[in-house]
């Protein structure tokens, strides 16, 4: 199996190669997309194309509303396009959770389900939810299109958000006690699911995640216990946090509640969930120390 990946550099794409480098008898390439160059290359060759390519959430303050519709939904559509045309028998998208909004108020724990209607909060998830659509537009019997509707992805190699959680975890010894669920997946059951949606020849919408929903004070807390760090939790800031969150979106962002259905999550009887939380927390703290 041959497997073209679209995006060559961003921390989706990387995870991706590397994982699959473990892998037997699937072949795996990855090029740019911005430069234009894939243009260029021959896609008839591969069984499937993976696109992870994209402007970001984190990207909202240095991209126009035009630019994000241009990459969120435009190049997609055109990679999606050039894919059926040169004969690929699965397109793999990869969108984002976000198309259902920003984080709930801290306190709500309303699950996300397959008759969920997105309802996108920003140009981030309103271009994301329109590349959807337009790409699913070209699902037939021949071109498969499965859309990867991801929450977030955290793994030892994780920036942004993740990795200032992470850094303080192992830093500092007191974090807030806030009850709320997210849903996350670590990086290779998303390389896992990847590569199971291509050996099927998959198609529809994914929502995938670990096999537990994350609070983020027991992830803080737990990363912080495997680095030898003493980590206390308290209640006593939840006051302030709970009004201070109906102005600032950081603060919904990082105590907030986004969550699927567990039933929605079981894709493949949930066999790419091949590492577990507990697993994955050990891997993190791992890398950290070296």
């Amino acid at each position: 199996m041959r497997i073209l990946v679209i995006g060559k550099n961003g921390y989706i794409s990387k995870s991706f190669q590397e994982y699959m480098e473990h892998c037997e008898n699937i072949y795996v390439e990855a090029i740019s997309a911005r430069d234009g160059s894939w243009q260029t290359v021959d896609f008839s060759g591969y069984d499937a194309v993976y696109n992870t390519t994209g402007l970001a959430h984190d990207d909202a303050r240095m991209g126009t509303d035009e630019q994000f519709m241009q990459l969120n939904r435009d190049l997609p559509l055109a990679l999606a396009m050039k894919s059926k045309k040169e004969k690929v028998g699965t397109f793999i998208h990869m969108s984002s959770m976000i198309v259902y909004g920003e984080m709930s108020e801290l306190g709500s724990k309303e699950l996300i389900t397959e008759k969920t209607i997105p309802v996108p909060a920003g140009i981030y998830g309103l271009s994301k939810l329109a590349g959807e659509n337009e790409i699913k537009k070209l699902n037939d019997s021949n071109f498969h299109v499965a859309i990867i509707r991801s929450p977030l992805v955290y793994g030892e190699n994780a920036v942004d958000n993740f990795l200032k959680l992470t850094d303080y975890a192992v830093k500092y010894h007191l974090f807030p006690k806030i009850n709320n669920a997210r849903s996350m997946i670590y990086s290779d059951n998303l390389c896992e699911l990847v590569k199971l949606i291509a050996e099927h020849n998959s198609e529809g919408i994914f929502y995938p995640q670990q096999d537990q929903y994350i609070i983020t004070s027991k992830l803080v807390r737990d990363i912080a216990y495997a680095s030898k760090n003493k980590m206390k939790l308290t209640t006593i800031f939840n006051p302030f946090l709970y009004v201070a969150s109906k102005k600032f979106l950081f603060i919904r962002k990082v105590f907030g509640s986004l969550a699927y259905d567990m039933q929605i999550s079981n894709c493949f009887d949930g066999k790419y969930r091949v590492v577990s939380y507990k697993e994955s927390i050990k891997r993190i703290v791992d890398k950290k120390g070296k």
